[in-house]
Formats: C-alpha cells, sequence, structure tokens
C-alpha cells in the first residue's frame, strides 16, 4: 500500500496536558493529544482542540465556567532513533496564550507564539510542513469519501512505559466538499469518520494518507494524490446505548489555516 506514513509520523503527535484553577483554588486537569505545524511565516504554533484548553467550551454547567487555564505541559519523544541521535525523553510547558476559531463552533486552539517556559531536551524534532496542509481546493477537488485516513495520539491504551503514541485508522465518510453537522454539539468546519477516536485522542492530526505510487519522471499515475494534513480529530458521537458509535468527526485543516495565517 502506497500510504506514504513512517514511523516519523507517529512521532508528530504529542501529548497535553492541561490544568486549571478557579479563584478559591480548586484545581482541574485532563490530557488529550497536540501537534506542531509551521505557518506561512516559518513559525512554530501549536494546535490541539479548543475544549482541551477551555474546560467550559460546549459545556452546559455554569460552574466550569469559574476556572481559567493555568499551565499547559507537553511531553513526547526527542531526537531521531540511532547512533547519533539517541533518543529522550521531552517534557516543557508552554505559555497558555492560547488564540481560537472565530466561528465558536469550530473545535481548534492553537498558540501561535509559542514561548516555552521551562522543560528537559526542549527540541521539536517532529513537526507537520505547512505545505503538508490540505487547503480548500483540496476538500473540493482531492479528498471524497472512503478516503483512508491515519491519526496519531495519547488515547487509554498509548505505550505507556515509553510514553509513546500509538495510531489508529479510519475512512472519509461524509462529503468532505461540505461541512457535517450533528445536534447542536457538532458543526462548523466538520467532517465525520468512521474510526474509533476515544478521550485522549482530542487533538490529534488527521492524515489522509497517500493514493497511489508517486510519479517519477516522465511517469504518471491517474488519481495520485500526496499524503496531507487535513484536520485535527475532536471526539465521537455515541449510539442510543451510550456506546461508540463507530462515527468520530474532525475539523478541517482550513479551520487551522484561519487561524495560524491570520
Amino acid at each position: 500500500m502506497f500510504h506514504g506514513l513512517d514511523n516519523q509520523f507517529l512521532y508528530s503527535a504529542y501529548k497535553i496536558t492541561a490544568t486549571f484553577a478557579d479563584d478559591i483554588g480548586n484545581v482541574k486537569s485532563g490530557t488529550g493529544t497536540c501537534f506542531f505545524v509551521k505557518n506561512k511565516s516559518g513559525n512554530f504554533c501549536l494546535i490541539t482542540n479548543r475544549h482541551v484548553v477551555d474546560l467550559s467550551y460546549k459545556k452546559d454547567d455554569a460552574s466550569l465556567s469559574k476556572y481559567s487555564i493555568r499551565e499547559i505541559k507537553i511531553s513526547g519523544k526527542s531526537a531521531r532513533i540511532g547512533d547519533n541521535f539517541p533518543e529522550s525523553d521531552l517534557s516543557f510547558e508552554v505559555d497558555p496564550n492560547i488564540e481560537v476559531s472565530t466561528d465558536y463552533q469550530n473545535d481548534v486552539a492553537c498558540i501561535t507564539e509559542l514561548s516555552l517556559l521551562s522543560g528537559v531536551n526542549v527540541r521539536l524534532d517532529y513537526w507537520i510542513p505547512y505545505s503538508f496542509l490540505a487547503s480548500e481546493s483540496d476538500f473540493q477537488l482531492n479528498l471524497t469519501v472512503c478516503d483512508f485516513l491515519a491519526f496519531p495520539g495519547f488515547p487509554e491504551w498509548h505505550d505507556k512505559r515509553g510514553n509513546r503514541p500509538i495510531l489508529r485508522t479510519g475512512t472519509i465518510c461524509s462529503d468532505p466538499r461540505f461541512d457535517y453537522s450533528y445536534g447542536e454539539s457538532v458543526g462548523g468546519s466538520c467532517v465525520a469518520y468512521e474510526a474509533f477516536s476515544y478521550s485522549g485522542s482530542s487533538g490529534s492530526p488527521i492524515f489522509a494518507v497517500q493514493k497511489g505510487p508517486e510519479p517519477g519522471v516522465g511517469i504518471s499515475f491517474p488519481g495520485f494524490r500526496r499524503l496531507l494534513l487535513i484536520g485535527i480529530n475532536a471526539g465521537h458521537l455515541k449510539a442510543s446505548n451510550n456506546s461508540h458509535s463507530g462515527i468520530s468527526y474532525f475539523y478541517k485543516s482550513v479551520a487551522i489555516l484561519d487561524i495560524i495565517d491570520a
């Protein structure tokens, strides 16, 4: 299969831990997944879901609005494996100066002015180039239902000993040319896909894998499409018995571009 992925793409996912507090000292925290892209100016941007860093986002609980973000910690792996690149753990804090989409429905958050506050081995070896982000034109012309997707992240079943992400797969199941919606909580620049996303996978990068072999000089392959970052995983839909429906959803890369290119 010509998927265009290798082990390096697994490590594009980092674990994010957000800590919140209210004015009287109550503390809450949660974990998810984040990843780094470069914007058109070549600057690093941290991308995750808004609900990971905004405790009250899309929640019908007034008490949560009393909590504000106090700390964001990132962890993962640093450096490529090999004689010249010894593997090491990566852990650091970032300034919680968060930007969000102008469309409230888009569950996307970004730190565009990335300030590393503290940490060990702070070196971002795994990040996603700007050229990988799918444009609106890609959604209109180059992506279709049944396209195969892959998303690395930190659900409950990630590698606990090595603190490494795992990668899951799925297929687009709503028409990517149009925005998908479901009830009041799922809307905006959204696409549904058949996949088992669980808690901890929030914020995972969504890759549309390569279609067909890459053409060489003087050779063409009709239907070839390069690997693309097409969005960010945001959650899953539940069946009537509260079990996983098998349908998850992500927000399009165009919602990310709207923030990092603003």
